[in-house]
């Protein structure tokens, strides 16, 4: 499987390029900040600026665009674009802010939705005219530890016409769409099954219950099952490693159809001992072939 970013645009203008977020001269607020603020507001910007940015920024006609997308190989390919409406939205005006404008700024939340969207759609159609695509994947953090972000009419109204616009334009140029969200977001996977998804990670443990969401969605969905980084890996002994690798493979292979991917629930940090990535390694593949072996030998044993 070839996986690569898309070239991202940058968030304030750098160096006049239209590829960006934000071309709005001097809205960096990082500019000149002489308080430390919280991580999720440092590029928190107002209302007035963000409806100073231009209509057509970032500039979908960038060459750079796909300039990470590696020769072909004939495996898999997957391009990752970045965060969705949500995480942008966040990007934008900060967590805390984001929030309260669901409430009280509605419309400019449904207009940065749309930016984001079309930005996306537009990606799209370069990518399947300039390289070979097999899916597109973004992510949009839509769970805390315990619950959503936002009620289920709330997703509908804010987040789920926008999802829906990103993959059919994916499916309809045979595109999978793989999806990404930390956090507990079970109330909201029957929306995101409605709006196009194909593949959901990394159902994060601790936040989700792993064999819940397979019972109730694995006919619906593939996973790309990530491998625990809040306790496991970080801070499990070896064979706390090796368990929860037959853990996820026994909770997430389907017999007979598979839509398991196994990885990392997230970026991997410096806080995990190299020794338990190279179990979670080595044990995902023995631990996978012997699966296989037994059910290679169960179908035999049937014929």
């Amino acid at each position: 499987m070839q996986v690569f970013y898309l070239h991202r645009p940058t968030f304030f203008i750098e160096n006049g390029s239209r590829y960006t977020w934000c071309d709005v001269p001097g809205a960096d607020p990082r500019i000149g900040r002489t308080k430390r603020v919280g991580v999720d507001e440092e590029t928190a910007i107002s209302w007035e600026d963000y409806y100073k940015i231009s209509a057509d920024v970032p500039d979908v006609s960038e060459p750079s665009m796909y300039r990470f997308a590696p020769e072909d190989d004939g495996r898999y390919r997957m391009v990752w674009f970045q965060n969705g409406p949500w995480q942008k939205a966040t990007d934008y005006r900060g967590m805390t802010n984001a929030l309260m404008d669901l409430y009280l700024e509605p419309e400019g939340m449904k207009h940065i939705a749309r930016r984001v969207t079309d930005f996306f759609k537009a990606a799209i159609e370069r990518g399947v005219r300039e390289t070979r695509l097999d899916a597109i994947m973004f992510g949009d953090d839509l769970g805390m530890q315990k619950g959503a972000f936002m009620s289920n009419d709330m997703f509908r109204e804010f987040l789920f016409p926008y999802y829906k616009e990103i993959c059919d334009c994916a499916h309809s140029h045979g595109l999978h769409v793989w999806f990404h969200s930390c956090g507990d977001c079970f109330d909201l996977i029957p929306q995101l099954i409605e709006a196009g998804v194909d593949v959901l990670h990394p159902i994060q443990k601790y936040a989700l219950d792993e064999k819940k969401v397979v019972e109730t969605y694995k006919d619906d969905l593939s996973f790309w099952a990530g491998m625990d980084l809040q306790q496991v890996l970080p801070f499990g002994t070896i064979e706390d490693v090796v368990d929860e690798v037959h853990h996820m493979i026994d909770t997430f292979y389907q017999p007979g159809k598979g839509k398991l991917i196994l990885t990392l629930g997230n970026r991997l940090q410096d806080n995990v001992p190299v020794e338990n990535f190279l179990t979670f390694l080595k044990e995902a593949h023995e631990y996978a072939v012997q699966v296989g072996q037994r059910q290679e030998e169960t179908t035999d044993e049937r014929d």
